[in-house]
This record gives structure tokens, C-alpha cells and sequence, in this order.
């Protein structure tokens, strides 16, 4: 046929171009260059790699994996196009970026951006723990992807306990994932719909709504807590909540926090609402104190704020704390809103705590100025008396002092010369102490102290003498309303002088008793095995005297404690016994190469501990005011302090106070605190105090407090908590909490009960691990 030679030839031509070239290394690195001109590589293995069209495509089989650096793309099969960088992988595939993996039948990607799609594919994050999935998955610039189908669900295996579907999802690694027309799944079985759905898949502060808190108390009804999360930027948040109450109506809340320096912290938080309820009783809903609360708005501010000055030996720190009334913090103590959540974020964040819930709210303001042995303060104290007004006492009765403003200066203890070793330490106070009603004036304390201690190889002997130097400028007197003298003095003293000595010796006898056992065989079949080295034996005498003189201060305004420092002439005496054992026990730790070995630790425990103690008063040897009332009773209580730690898990401590005169117990307080990871954790505790009728002390009525604290280890998915706090005498002091616990892989469920004599509240938790949680 006419042509054939020339098609003979072309098909000649085809077949030695397509013939394919068999690689006799099964590894080759592949070069390129990045989107930003950065010249990268890229490792390939496989059992077989052939190539096509003169190199231009390569084709790999089995166990095939590209690598770069921490970065891996593996699969049965690939097929890499030369010119393009693109790369088509089949069968089980598995590509890793960053600390995420993917997972596909198929997969297709740009080598150099790292672009692509994946066919029946499956994302797992670290971060959150979460697992999504789709028909579809196209990856984009910036570790962005877009899914069809897709499926969400913080569970591990094939049939999630819980899951999120959604026809379509877009997820920014580390970021959020934002969810199309989704519902909710248990086991597969739709529960609810969402049009739109986001969350969160990173571990760090994200914008966005926290789980909520809800349930149904008797006081409140049916309530809903619901808090807003906008991180502003990496030192700064807001928080923002609508709390809803049954009975009650809407709480709203804001909370700020900030951080924008190691040396600056800052945390502000409001509630506030209009109340659907007053309580006009005549005798409040809280112990019977006979107060009344007639209003409906009703709000609580608190923060404190804290910073250093360019110059960083000055330091300025700030407390606000105001409510609207009595009983806010009692009736809102708990959940987001409330007061123990607000007082455990300030202590953590300030070291700083509030006023109980029941006291006077303090707020104020400091400057310090701090040298090696000299500071400086600059302050202004504000109390609020929060059961003045809403149909109680008028505020311009109120009697409580303000220290608006105060100034302070500290010389701290050292040696007036260099080689002798008396020392000397100094306080100086001035402040303005004013009242809306009562006596008001300014008040000049100074108080220098001496100190020689005397250190010896028998012990040691440490004598001080001071004096308190007080003077007085009374700005308003008025008459004196304590019953201190006749009720129509008047406050209008002007100076006092109290000098002060102390002295106390102490020494130490011990005796030390070695053991000698078997050494620990290094191996790690006898890890946790301990031994006891040794033990100490320490009782240590101690004798001091008091003495402060007697001077009559009645006529002197009464602003705080400090105002009547009684007289004291008093020696006291204690013994201290101390146990103290050396032991060596077996553990895993890291060696030399990074492997677990067994190594010998050595610790030491104080197993007993053991300190008694009482007083004798010389003046009330000698009183003579009030003897046919109270007979003279100068020996004090004997106290004993004793604390036994037979092992680390296991302490028991009690304090008591034995009467000589009444030959009872005025004081018991004793606790016991056992832990053990197999099983959990307790501690019970009983607190009581014997009504008292002498002349030094009052007291009205028996307190009798019982606290019990139960923490349970999880046996299988249970775990539980329960805390009770019984006041005997006074009923209204009272809380039983219970918490039951079900624990899974990826969600929590919380059953809880809170009781007290004021409300039931009844809540019911759901928390999925990595949605919140």
C-alpha cells in the first residue's frame, strides 16, 4: 500500500518514545522550586520506580513514600509529572504537614504549594483531637480545605458516638471549621439541624461561643448561661454572657482580661440585671439576719489590676469590689456568673483574695516604692457596707471607717553596725480615717523595734523592745457609742505610747538512728520499693516572754483593732517533738540515652509532728476588776498541734485546746486526708468550739462543722465527687454537692445535685471533648 513505509516508520518512532526506562535505584531526589523561588527537595522510595516520555513522567510502586523533612505523602502507587511538580497517588493514601494527617483512596497534589485534592478522604488534627472527613477534599494555600459531604466528630473508630454532618465544610488548620446546612448525630441517627455550625481546630485562645451552663434550681427555675468569647488580640480578651432565669429574668455579664506585659495583669468583670424578685421579709432568706432587700436592680463589680512603673522598684495595684446589695454573692455564688468562680480567677491570677461573701466589699489602690532596706506605700481602702439602704439602715448612718488616703513607710530589720549584731526595724503610718457618721480625724502611728539575737551551740535567745507611738488630730468628735466608759464621753484623745518587750529562748536535742538494709536491686520488676535509711528524732524546748504596758485608751478615737491594743505580761512555754524519717525509693526515669531505667531516690518525711504549748498571765493572776463575776483563771488552755504522715498518701492532723479550769475540750479541729491514684481521694474533717464565758473570752453558742470531701478514680467509665458541709448549730450553713460522672473517649456527662438551705439547683452537662470542653 501506497504510505505504508511512512506509518510504519512513525509507529517505529512511537514505540521507542514511549518506551519505558526501568530506574535501577529504587530512591531519587527530586529538586524544585517553590511559589516564593525557594529551592526545595523532595525524597522519593519505592519497591519500583519506572519512567516514561525521556524522564518526563515517572511512575512508583509499593510501599511508595516522598519526604521532606517532617513532611511525608505515602501510598501504593504514584505517578509524578516532571514539568508540572504535580503528583497523582492511589491507594492508601497518607500525607502528613505539620502535626495533621490526612488520609485518602485517592490524592493529588502540587508538590511545590503543596495544593491538591483527595478522594474519599479523612483529616485527623492533634490539636483538637478531631477527625473530618468527606466524598471530596481540596486542599488550598495555606493549609485551607474545602469539603463535600463532609463529617466532624472528636471520637475514635468507624461508628462515633457523636458527629457533626454537613453537605459542605470549609477547615483552616488551626483556626476554625466552619460547617454548611449540618446536624447533629448520635450514633449516626440525626438529632439536630443547623444551618450554619462553627468551631474551633486549635487548643489556643479562639473567638467564639464557650459551652454554656444550664439546668433548674427551686430559686431560679429553668436558666440558661451563655457566654461569648472574642480573643481582641494575643493579651487581650472579652467575654460576654446572657444568663436567663426562670424566675428571675436576664443576668448580663462582661468580663475583660488583659496581659500586655509580664509585669502588667488586668481582670474586670460586671453583672448585672433587673430581678423579677424582692425579698420584703422580715427576716431575709439567709440566717435570719432581719434584713430586708427592696430593690429590683441589682449588680456586682469587681478586678483587680496590677503593674509596674518605667521605674520597676515602683509597682501600682488596684482592687474594685461593690455590690448592690446583701445578698447578691450568696444568691449567685455559683456557675460562670458567680462569686467562687470570680474569687478563684483573682487569687490565681493576683495572689490577692476577696472579702468572704458575707463581709464588707473592699476596694482601694496602692503605690509601692521599694529599696534594699526602705519601702514606701501610698493607699486609699474603701469598705462597702452592702446592707445599708434597699429598706434597711439609711447610708448616711453608716459608721464604717475609710482610710482615704493612707501612706505607709517600712524599714526592714537589719544591723545598725556591721559586727555587732543588734538590729533595728521601723514602721511609720499616717491616714486620714474617715466616717460618713461617727468620730473622724487623721492618726499618726510609729512603732521602732530594737532586736539582739544571741545564736550559740546550746540555742538561742532573741530579745526586742519597741514602743507604739500613736498621736491623734480629730477633725469631728462624737460620743462614744461602744460602751468603753459612759455614753456621753467623747473620742477626743490625742496621743499614746505602748511599750512593747519580748523574749524567747529556744534549743534542740536530736538523736539520729541508722539502718542499714539491703541495697535495691537496680531492675524494673522491683520498681516502687522502697527502704528506710534512717530516722531523727528532735524535741525542741521553747520559753518566751510578752510584755506590753498598760495604758488607758478609752478616750482615744476607735477606728480599727489597732486603736486598743490590750496590756500583756504573759510567759508561755512549748515543747516541740519532730520524727523525721530518710528513706530510698525505686523509680523509672529518663537516662542518659533517653530510656526509661530504674534509679534510687532518696526523700525525707516528717511522720510525726507534735508541739504543746500553754500561758501564764501575770495580770490576770492579779486581777481584781470583775471578781465576783469571773474568777481569775491565769493559766491559758493547754494547746496541742499534732500532725502524723505515716506515708506520703495518708496525713491526719488535729489542734485542741484543753481547758485546765473546765477540764473540756474549748477547741477541736481535727481532719484526715488520705490519696490513692488506684482509687481516689477523701478527706473528712470536724471543727468544734465550746460556748465560753470568761473574763478574756466570749463566746455565745457551741459551733459544731463537719466538712467531707469524696473523690473517686474511675472504675470503668464511672467516676464520682461529693462534698458535703454540715453546720450543726447553724442550719443555714449547709451545702451537699454531688457529682456523677460518665466518662467516654470523646464526650463527658455530669449529673449534678447542689443543695443548701436557700435553693436545689439540678444540672445535667454535656461536654464533647474538643468542642469547648
Amino acid at each position: 500500500m501506497r504510505g505504508s513505509p511512512s506509518l510504519l516508520l512513525l509507529a517505529l518512532l512511537t514505540l521507542f518514545l514511549l518506551e519505558p526506562g526501568v530506574m535501577d535505584a529504587r530512591a531519587r531526589s527530586l529538586e524544585m522550586h517553590t511559589e516564593d523561588e525557594r529551592l526545595v527537595r523532595w525524597d522519593l522510595n519505592a519497591d519500583s520506580v519506572t519512567t516514561y516520555n525521556d524522564s518526563e513522567i515517572m511512575e512508583a510502586k509499593g510501599n511508595v513514600v516522598l519526604k521532606r523533612g517532617n513532611e511525608y505523602l505515602k501510598a501504593d502507587f504514584a505517578r509524578y509529572y516532571m514539568s508540572t511538580k504535580w503528583v497523582f497517588l492511589q491507594g492508601n493514601v497518607v500525607v502528613r504537614t505539620g502535626k495533621d494527617e490526612l488520609q485518602a483512596e485517592e490524592a493529588e497534589f502540587d508538590l511545590r504549594s503543596r495544593v491538591g485534592w483527595l478522594k474519599k478522604g479523612r483529616i485527623f488534627m492533634a490539636g483538637p483531637h478531631a477527625y473530618i472527613s468527606g466524598e471530596r477534599i481540596d486542599k488550598h494555600w495555606g493549609d485551607i480545605y474545602t469539603f463535600k459531604q463532609a463529617k466532624v466528630t472528636t471520637c475514635d473508630g468507624d461508628a462515633p458516638a457523636w458527629s457533626i454532618t454537613a453537605d459542605e465544610a470549609v477547615v483552616e488548620i488551626d483556626g476554625y471549621a466552619r460547617l454548611t446546612r449540618s446536624a447533629f448525630q448520635v450514633k449516626d441517627t440525626p438529632v439536630a439541624y443547623s444551618p450554619f455550625f462553627l468551631f474551633p481546630t486549635k487548643t489556643t485562645r479562639q473567638t467564639g461561643l464557650l459551652r454554656p451552663e444550664y439546668g433548674r434550681s427551686t430559686s431560679k427555675g429553668l436558666y440558661y448561661n451563655q457566654p461569648f468569647f472574642w480573643a481582641i488580640n494575643e493579651s487581650s480578651d472579652l467575654t460576654l454572657n446572657e444568663y436567663f432565669m426562670e424566675k428571675r429574668g436576664f443576668m448580663h455579664g462582661i468580663e475583660y482580661r488583659t496581659r500586655p506585659s509580664s509585669t502588667t495583669t488586668g481582670w474586670f468583670r460586671a453583672d448585672f440585671m433587673h430581678d423579677k424578685k424582692r425579698e420584703l421579709t422580715d427576716t431575709g432568706p439567709y440566717g435570719g439576719d432581719g434584713l430586708l432587700r427592696n430593690n429590683y436592680d441589682r449588680y456586682w463589680l469587681r478586678g483587680m489590676f496590677d503593674t509596674r512603673l518605667p521605674d520597676p522598684n515602683w509597682r501600682f495595684k488596684a482592687d474594685i469590689d461593690y455590690t448592690s446589695d446583701q445578698y447578691f454573692l450568696s444568691e449567685f455564688k455559683d456557675g460562670f456568673s458567680g462569686f467562687n468562680r470570680s474569687r478563684k480567677e483573682l487569687f490565681d491570677l493576683f495572689g490577692r483574695d476577696l472579702q468572704e461573701k458575707d463581709r464588707k466589699r473592699l476596694s482601694g489602690a496602692m503605690l509601692t516604692r521599694d529599696w534594699e532596706r526602705f519601702s514606701l506605700a501610698l493607699s486609699s481602702m474603701y469598705y462597702q457596707d452592702p446592707s445599708l439602704g434597699n429598706g434597711n439602715r439609711p447610708h448616711n448612718s453608716d459608721e464604717t471607717v475609710q482610710q482615704l488616703p493612707q501612706f505607709d513607710a517600712y524599714l526592714n530589720k537589719g544591723r545598725i553596725l556591721p559586727n555587732f549584731p543588734l538590729e533595728i526595724d521601723a514602721s511609720a503610718q499616717a491616714a486620714y480615717m474617715y466616717r460618713r457618721h461617727g468620730t473622724r480625724g487623721a492618726r499618726y502611728e510609729l512603732t521602732p523595734r530594737l532586736t539582739l539575737p544571741v545564736n550559740t551551740r546550746y540555742g538561742s535567745l532573741i530579745s526586742s523592745v519597741g514602743t507604739y507611738y500613736t498621736f491623734y488630730d480629730t477633725e469631728r468628735a462624737s460620743r462614744m457609742s461602744d460602751g468603753e466608759r459612759s455614753p456621753f464621753a467623747r473620742q477626743t484623745g490625742e496621743y499614746r505610747a505602748l511599750p512593747e518587750i519580748d523574749v524567747a529562748g529556744s534549743t534542740e536535742f536530736a538523736k539520729v538512728y541508722s539502718f542499714a538494709p539491703k541495697p535495691l536491686p537496680l531492675t524494673k520488676e522491683h520498681v516502687g520499693e522502697w527502704r528506710l535509711l534512717g530516722m531523727r528524732h528532735s524535741i525542741q524546748p521553747r520559753l518566751g516572754y510578752r510584755f506590753r504596758a498598760n495604758e488607758d485608751q478609752r478616750d482615744n478615737p476607735h477606728y480599727t483593732s489597732e486603736d486598743r491594743l490590750l496590756p500583756r505580761s504573759e510567759l508561755v512555754y512549748s515543747l516541740t517533738n519532730v520524727l523525721t524519717v530518710k528513706k530510698e525509693e525505686l523509680a523509672l526515669s529518663k537516662d542518659a540515652n533517653g530510656e526509661m531505667a530504674p534509679t534510687v531516690r532518696t526523700s525525707y518525711l516528717d511522720v510525726v509532728r507534735l508541739r504543746l504549748e500553754q500561758a501564764y498571765d501575770y495580770r490576770e493572776a492579779t486581777r481584781s476588776r470583775d471578781r465576783d463575776l469571773y474568777e481569775r483563771r491565769p493559766f491559758s488552755d493547754v494547746f496541742m498541734d499534732l500532725t502524723i504522715s505515716p506515708v506520703e498518701n495518708l496525713s491526719l492532723s488535729t489542734r485542741n485546746d484543753w481547758s485546765p479550769y473546765l477540764n473540756v475540750f474549748t477547741r477541736h479541729q481535727s481532719g484526715v486526708t488520705m490519696t490513692f491514684p488506684a482509687y481516689g481521694s477523701v478527706y473528712a474533717g470536724y471543727d468544734l468550739r465550746k460556748a465560753l464565758d470568761e473574763y478574756a473570752r466570749q463566746r455565745d453558742a457551741d459551733i459544731k462543722y463537719l466538712r467531707f470531701d469524696l473523690r473517686t478514680a474511675q472504675v470503668g467509665p464511672w467516676s464520682m465527687a461529693l462534698s458535703v458541709k454540715h453546720d450543726f448549730e447553724d442550719l443555714s450553713n449547709k451545702e451537699t454537692d454531688i457529682d456523677l460522672i460518665y466518662n467516654h473517649q470523646c464526650f463527658k456527662l455530669i449529673g449534678r445535685v447542689s443543695i443548701d438551705p436557700q435553693e436545689e439547683n439540678y444540672q445535667l452537662l454535656v461536654m464533647l471533648t474538643g468542642l469547648g470542653d
